[in-house]
């Protein structure tokens, strides 16, 4: 009988635009998940981080795939009324929800479990399949030959989601197991990769040898295509072999901040390795050389703190030049000292004149709440011209 684990490499990043993660993931020998959270003023991440927790203790128990398939169910709902639970303590988290996605490895067989838009695909001889469907409006349309893939991947209204886990509704969740073998690579991500980058280019990554590599090279793909949304990552190869490494928790569900505000959720403990290696690398640093001229040279740096805490608390609304869409920015215009927060869906060239005018040549709108107002009040105008395009200074409509 064959002794068949998993040797995981696994990462989540906000992304360039997002304020806070609300991806979270988990990788251990025998288990991968990835739930990326949405909505309800920003809960998501609690959402996803109860969705990791319930999963992974659900399928604790050694059990062949088969039996795991109904654990698996379990834990959705499980992982609903924990947010159920949230929500009733505070009716603003109302609307959250996640995603999540679960390859279970027992024996020679994997169980998955799925539910919304994250994928898990399977690279094997070299060759990329997508083992997910997504539970999205768009995949309705491609389903019943509506539209292509191609202009699923753009179509504005991409991200409905048709199923998630939010505490309110009964979700079907997809259930299925498949025979693995030795040498198959799994990953496991939410939309922020697989949204942002083609099927060829996650195929190109995962050709590489290293677990670490493959997973850095997806990471830095979806950054230089704009990582418009948050970005986990979960890579696996399938070994022959009884591994003994300690779990790791990521995103939103390795947030002790998350945790502490999910009191009834028990979280899974992970390794702590990485956490040794970084103390270690600092003791030495001090017993260094290095400790004088680094102390010198944050005396220098405390004048670019200063500066980029004056940077922080400037606001501006904009253009995102690549959209051309309305966005918040923080930071100030000139000289390129800002860095991009938040996209809206208003098309600049939608608005009125007067409103077109303002958002290319940008104005400050002192603090974050402000520019998020100004973007409301900008959106309300652009729908106005919808509804009377014979508004003073609408753009005319496009026949």
């Amino acid at each position: 009988m064959t002794n068949l684990s998993l040797r995981f490499a696994a990462r989540s990043e906000i992304g360039k635009v997002r304020r806070n993660n609300e991806d979270a993931g988990y990788a251990a020998t025998d288990l991968l998940v990835v739930a990326d959270g949405m909505g309800g003023h920003e809960a998501g991440e609690l959402a996803s981080a109860a969705t990791v927790a319930a999963v992974v203790a659900a399928a604790s128990n050694s059990v062949g795939a088969d039996e795991v398939l109904n654990q698996l169910a379990e834990a959705v709902i499980t992982s609903g009324e924990y947010i159920a639970d949230v929500v009733s303590g505070d009716r603003d988290l109302a609307g959250m929800g996640t995603t999540m996605t679960v390859v279970a490895l027992r024996e020679d067989r994997i169980a998955m479990a799925h539910v919304g838009d994250s994928r898990a695909y399977v690279y094997r001889d070299g060759a990329l399949q997508q083992m997910t469907k997504d539970h999205t409006f768009v995949q309705t349309l491609v389903d019943s030959g509506e539209i292509t893939l191609e202009q699923a991947a753009v179509h504005p209204r991409r991200n409905l989601m048709m199923r998630a886990i939010d505490g309110i509704h009964a979700v079907e969740v997809d259930l299925s197991v498949r025979e693995t073998r030795e040498g198959d690579r799994y990953l496991l991500c939410s939309d922020g990769l697989c949204g942002v980058i083609d099927a060829n280019a996650i195929s190109e990554c995962l050709s590489q040898e290293d677990l670490t590599q493959a997973v850095t090279l997806l990471i830095d793909a979806a950054m230089a295509a704009g990582a418009p949304d948050n970005i986990t990552v979960v890579v696996a190869d399938v070994v022959n072999d009884s591994l003994e490494v300690d779990a790791v928790l990521i995103g939103s569900a390795a947030d002790s901040v998350n945790q502490s505000r999910l009191p009834a959720v028990d979280f899974p403990e992970e390794g702590e390795a990485s956490v040794q290696i970084i103390d270690r690398v600092l003791l030495e640093a001090r017993k260094s050389w290095l400790v004088p001229v680094l102390s010198t040279i944050g005396v220098i740096a405390l004048g670019f703190v200063v500066t980029i805490w004056w940077l922080a608390n400037q606001w501006f609304v904009g253009v995102y030049e690549k959209t051309s869409v309305v966005a918040i920015f923080q930071g100030v215009p000139a000289g390129g000292m800002y860095r991009l927060v938040e996209i809206s869906d208003i098309d600049a060239a939608s608005l009125p004149e007067f409103e077109r005018d303002q958002v290319y040549q940008t104005f400050e709108s002192g603090d974050f709440e402000n520019a998020e107002a100004a973007v409301k009040r900008l959106k309300l105008s652009a729908d106005l011209c919808v509804l009377t395009p014979s508004t003073p200074g609408c753009p005319e409509l496009v026949p």
